[in-house]
């Protein structure tokens, strides 16, 4: 084998091969030649579902419930809140596709890296707002693109932005512990630098409804660069629908071998005695009380009757022997 810095072929092997090339003697195809490629930029950003949107779904599924059950506690607004709809798109693309006011949330969620995004559409906190005062949730016809919100209005986003925090946190519960807090409000996206133009970002759009009529969305959108850091707890967490009958079957043996082995007490209840108080209250050491033994005695199980049994003696010691079983066939 060659050393690091030697020639792989000495000076006469190289001469020959450029006579050979040079007069056509070289015979023969190249290695590697025709072989199928195909263009592939290295500056490109990862588009692969690297993510487990499985699992992104099932967080949109508890995170639409907790939603609607604490807008309906903190604000009374019974929301018509659809399920969250996934896609994942260009940062560039999901700005271009807002229009002000929004209530724009930059939001940290830790553990994850970086910050996320709450949009709040202008339409959902007029909704809960009209509501809040009594009146029915109804769509502006047009609101104009540099409308600031009042300090009503930024009360209601304060409540909407709780309830979202708290139903994030119980929505991804099961995956992982997260804590949400603010880092900056705007009142449009362009504002809010979470991602470059051309990162990939997960939208998760959830769209509320009225009588015959769109009453905005919430939108939480994670960059996803934040989620690949935790794909393998996405995967992991995943609850797969199918039964794996020999997992079922261990699963159910060794439950039986633990109940098996829990103590319990055993009671064998031979006589009842009903006496008066002035008789227990003249009781004293060597008084004798005349009994009249039953034919079986009841022993029960932590209290529960199981069997009639028979008072008697094994060997040297006093014993009870089963008679018959006193629970039904149900029961046992």
């Amino acid at each position: 084998m060659a050393e690091e810095n030697d020639k792989l072929l000495t000076e006469e092997e190289l001469a020959a091969i450029e006579e050979m090339v040079s007069a056509g003697d070289l015979g023969g195809e190249g290695y590697n030649v025709g072989v199928a490629t195909g263009n592939y930029d290295l500056t490109r950003q990862d588009t692969s579902v690297g993510v487990n949107v499985t699992a992104i779904e099932q967080i949109n599924d508890r995170l639409h419930r907790f939603m609607r059950i604490g807008l309906l506690e903190e604000l009374r607004y019974n929301a018509r809140l659809q399920p969250g709809r996934t896609e994942i798109i260009r940062y560039a693309d999901y700005v271009a596709s807002t229009a002000p006011p929004l209530a724009v949330n930059v939001t940290k969620i830790d553990p994850l890296r970086g910050e996320c995004l709450i949009v709040i559409h202008s339409q959902v906190v007029f909704s809960c707002l009209d509501n809040w005062f009594g009146g029915s949730p109804k769509s502006l016809t047009s609101v104009p693109a540099g409308r600031i919100f009042t300090p009503t209005e930024n009360a209601v986003i304060n409540k909407i932005r709780g309830v979202i925090f708290n139903s994030l946190a119980e929505a991804w519960a099961p995956f992982m512990q997260v804590e949400c807090s603010l880092s900056s409000s705007e009142i449009s996206a362009v504002f809010a630098n979470i991602a470059a133009d051309d990162e990939m970002v997960i939208m998760n759009r959830f769209e509320t409804q009225g009588d015959g009529e769109d009453l905005g969305f919430v939108d939480v959108v994670y960059p996803y660069a934040n989620l690949k850091q935790v794909r393998e707890v996405l995967s992991t967490r995943i609850t797969t629908s199918g039964s794996d009958a020999e997992s079922d079957a261990r699963w159910s043996a060794d439950l039986l071998d633990s109940i098996e082995e829990v103590p319990v007490e055993g009671v064998v209840k031979a006589v009842e005695l009903s006496i008066s108080v002035d008789e227990l209250s003249n009781m004293k050491v060597g008084d004798w009380f005349p009994i009249r033994p039953p034919e079986h005695a009841e022993f029960s199980v932590n209290g529960f009757p199981v069997f009639n049994v028979e008072v008697g003696s094994r060997g040297n010691q006093i014993a009870v022997q089963i008679v018959e079983s006193v629970m039904s066939e149900e029961e046992s």
